[in-house]
């Protein structure tokens, strides 16, 4: 059978753009039952306290993408359309200047600290893997060998997880003790990693995508009966994946738009993509998984009943096909265009839904929504420009750590691992020679590394507990960053725009250092609790969940000491 456009097939997931919106304002709380509690009205009687929040994390979504594609998008709705992202920068708070504050940009680090509001020295999640020294083995941030996998059907290759490896409270969790538990807690994301560090340790459904059987799977750690809610089961059944990724990816951008796409040879940039395939990578790597994700969690709105009475709840979602898709093909690429417009388009739908569904509609929501990190331009792209940048390779790095060690002190096999981009010495070197100070042997492979083409810094984990860092923004990032536990012995930081990897030629781009290309994310805020305007501050994504907690009038998360943002109803400028 001929395949369809994506843009054809997802008509009816994707109709966002009209249709008559109402901001309802809000009216007089009913009495407060036990557990409830009453809207809280400022001194101009504007209402602090929502029914619903929503904290929305788009996957590798870089600041720029809000204003560059600005004109793509839906208008902001002022009585008939609600609009995508320019409903919450002109509706809400708006924060162009949004920095995240530690050195390792990646997803799990990112979304821990959106949750907690604490920055990786606390939360303990320094990347999306570690090296566990006492076990000599890599450590997935969600791995929980405690639980078991519920959902999985016939060919799964899913593993148990958890929030088991956070060491701090999320919002959900300090929702959850501030109402004894009758809050609803919700968090859906094709990433377990997101959906779980978004949500925490008590959420009452928190889902993620089996790409091996394209459905929805949990852990006994959030459905200790070992059985899906009744709405996911019911979900799992329609075989949504199944249908979409029967489908093709083309543009939905027209033709002008797609010439602002970097082209230097002047190649034809238009696309079609198929979705099909043994598994649903290609599938998640296209908007056809954020439809996935917005229908799933339409679905848990009206089965869980969030935001139905005045006990507020949270629904936490990851747009993880963002990421998938700037992977591949760059942030400079017609493709993640498109699916940047497909995402507001998604967005506008899902804010409508929120208007209809919720009783007060959105005045009675307040959403969030941010990233976990941006990612660097493709190297090559970059190159044929005139910058000086490359791709790194993984193996020159430890190797000279090994060598200037062999060398200084005895010949061993001194690195164990180089997880999460970092060197974390082999306990049994170290156990040889118990005599060397650790301060020196990592200064010893510090140097070394500097040597390396491509890296920018290299220092021991010591040198940044005992505050041995740079002046500057980057030693801050640096020390937020490190974990005394579960940190490498030897942090190590590539030259602007360079990737680590183990091919001197490739494609796509990554993330996952403190520069400004993966720091600068969106971060917008609309709803109840949030006054319009646009602040300059230079602000957080860590700022979130202390702000969260006071808009829903709870206690933050136990790491979260960074101050609200500006622009909260109530709070100080």
């Amino acid at each position: 059978m001929r395949q369809r456009s994506l843009a054809l097939t997802l008509t009816s997931l994707l109709a966002a753009a009209t249709g008559v919106v109402g901001l309802t304002s809000l009216g007089v709380g009913t009495p407060a039952t036990a557990g409830e509690t009453q809207p809280r009205p400022n001194a101009a009687g504007e209402n602090l306290r929502p029914r619903l929040a929503v904290l929305i994390s788009i996957d590798q979504c870089r600041a720029d993408y809000i204003s560059r594609f600005s004109d793509l998008y839906l208008p902001a709705g002022r009585g008939r359309m609600v609009g995508g992202f320019r409903y919450l920068q002109e509706q809400g708070a708006w924060y162009p200047d949004c920095q995240y504050q530690h050195h390792r940009t990646v997803t799990a680090a990112g979304h821990a600290i959106l949750g907690t509001g604490a920055q990786p020295y606390v939360s303990g999640v320094v990347g999306n893997s570690w090296w566990d020294r006492a076990t000599g083995k890599s450590v997935y941030c969600v791995d929980d060998k405690k639980s078991e996998v519920v959902g999985a059907q016939s060919g799964s290759k899913e593993k148990p997880m958890s929030a088991r490896n956070l060491l701090t409270s999320t919002v959900g969790d300090e929702l959850e003790l501030a109402t004894g538990g009758q809050a609803r807690t919700v968090s859906i994301a094709l990433k377990d990693r997101a959906s779980i560090l978004l949500s925490g340790h008590r959420s009452d459904t928190v889902v993620w995508f089996d790409e091996d059987t394209g459905g929805w799977v949990t852990s006994t750690a959030y459905a200790p009966d070992k059985k899906l809610p009744g709405w996911v089961e019911e979900f799992n059944g329609r075989a949504l994946a199944a249908e979409l990724k029967r489908t093709a990816w083309e543009p939905t951008v027209d033709a002008a738009a797609l010439r602002r796409v970097w082209n230097p040879q002047g190649k034809p940039v238009a696309f079609s993509h198929s979705l099909a395939g043994s598994g649903y990578g290609s599938f998640a790597t296209s908007p056809a998984g954020n439809a996935f994700v917005f229908e799933s969690c339409k679905k848990a709105v009206k089965a869980e009943k969030l935001g139905q009475d005045e006990i507020p709840d949270l629904l936490t979602i990851n747009l993880s096909s963002n990421d998938y898709v700037g992977h591949k093909y760059g942030p400079d690429s017609a493709e993640v265009l498109d699916i940047s417009v497909q995402t507001d388009r998604q967005l506008a739908d899902f804010f409508q839904f929120l208007e209809d569904q919720v009783p007060g509609g959105l005045s009675r929501v307040t959403i969030a929504l941010s990233s976990d990190h941006g990612c660097a331009n493709v190297p090559e792209v970059l190159a044929g420009m005139g910058v000086t940048v490359a791709r790194a390779i993984s193996a020159d790095i430890a190797g000279a750590a090994d060598k200037a060690l062999d060398t200084a002190v005895a010949p061993a096999k001194w690195i164990a691992s180089g997880d999460n981009g970092e060197l974390y010495f082999n306990p049994e070197a170290l156990a040889a020679h118990p005599s060397e100070p650790r301060a020196r042997l990592e200064q010893i492979a510090a140097e070394a590394v500097r040597a390396v083409p491509g890296v920018y810094m290299a220092i021991g984990k010591s040198a940044v507990l005992s505050g041995q860092v740079p002046r500057n923004a980057l030693g801050s990032r640096i020390t937020h960053g490190v974990h005394p536990e579960r940190s490498g012995d030897v942090v190590i930081l590539l030259h602007p725009h360079w990737l680590s990897g183990s091919k001197a030629v490739g494609t796509g781009t990554s993330h996952g250092v403190p520069f400004t290309y993966d720091t600068h994310v969106p971060l917008l805020m609309a709803g109840a609790g949030v006054r319009k305007g646009t602040y300059l501050n230079r602000v957080s994504p860590a700022q979130v969940a202390p702000s969260l907690s006071y808009i829903l009038g709870i206690a933050r998360p136990g790491g979260a000491d960074e101050p609200l943002l500006p622009g909260l109803m109530g709070a100080a400028e």
